[in-house]
C-alpha cells in the first residue's frame, strides 16, 4: 500500500536541481541515487529511487518541457522519509486517474512513468491542473537500522552532495579540455 506524502509536516529541503535540458534529468537520477546512498538507503532501494525520480524528471521535461526535483527529508516520523517533489508548469494531465489505473500507453510505449515510479516507492501523490502544471511527490522510508538523521548530519549531507558536484564539473571541464 502507498501512503500519501504529507501535506503538513515541516520538512527539510535538501536540494533543488531545475529540470532544463535532457542531461538535467541524467543529473536529477544521479542526485537521486546519490542521497539515497548518503542517507543509508540499501543498493536495491537507491536503484529504485533514482529510477522512480528519473522517470518523472524525464515526464516534465518531455511533456511540460522541464521542472525542477526538490530532495525534501521528513524528520517526524520514525522511521523519517526522503522525499522527492517533481514538479512542472505544463499543460498538465488530462485524466491522472486513467494513469493510475494502468490503462494510459504513452505514444512511445516505453518507460516505467507515473505508474511505475508509485509503484517503486512507499508514498505517493500526485496533483495535476490543466494549463498550470503537474506536482508528484514520492517518498521512501528510510531504513529502520539508520539512526535518525539531525539537521547537522542533513546539512553535512547536503554540503558533501555539493562537493561532488563541484568535483563533477572539475572533471567533466578536464576531459572536454582533451
Amino acid at each position: 500500500m502507498v501512503s500519501p506524502v504529507p501535506s503538513n509536516s515541516k520538512l527539510w529541503p535538501i536540494v533543488t536541481v531545475p529540470i532544463e535540458n535532457e542531461g538535467d534529468v541524467v543529473t536529477v537520477r544521479q542526485r537521486a541515487h546519490r542521497l539515497a546512498e548518503l542517507l543509508g538507503f540499501e543498493r536495491q532501494d537507491q536503484t529504485r529511487i533514482a529510477t522512480a525520480v528519473s522517470e518523472l524528471a524525464r515526464n516534465a521535461f518531455s511533456y511540460a518541457g522541464g521542472g525542477r526535483a526538490e530532495f525534501i527529508l521528513d524528520p517526524a516520523p520514525v522511521p523519517q522519509v526522503f522525499f522527492i517533489r517533481i514538479s512542472d508548469k505544463g499543460p498538465g494531465i488530462a485524466d491522472v486517474q486513467t494513469i493510475l489505473d494502468g490503462q494510459y500507453r504513452s505514444q512511445s510505449g516505453m518507460g516505467l512513468g507515473i505508474l511505475g515510479a508509485r509503484r517503486l516507492m512507499d508514498r505517493f501523490r500526485i496533483d495535476s491542473k490543466a494549463g498550470k502544471g503537474t506536482v508528484v511527490e514520492i517518498g521512501h522510508k528510510l531504513p529502520t537500522r539508520v539512526e535518525p538523521i539531525t539537521r547537522v548530519r542533513l546539512t553535512e549531507l547536503a554540503a558533501r552532495l555539493q562537493k561532488d558536484r563541484s568535483e563533477e564539473r572539475r572533471v567533466g571541464k578536464e576531459c572536454r579540455s582533451r
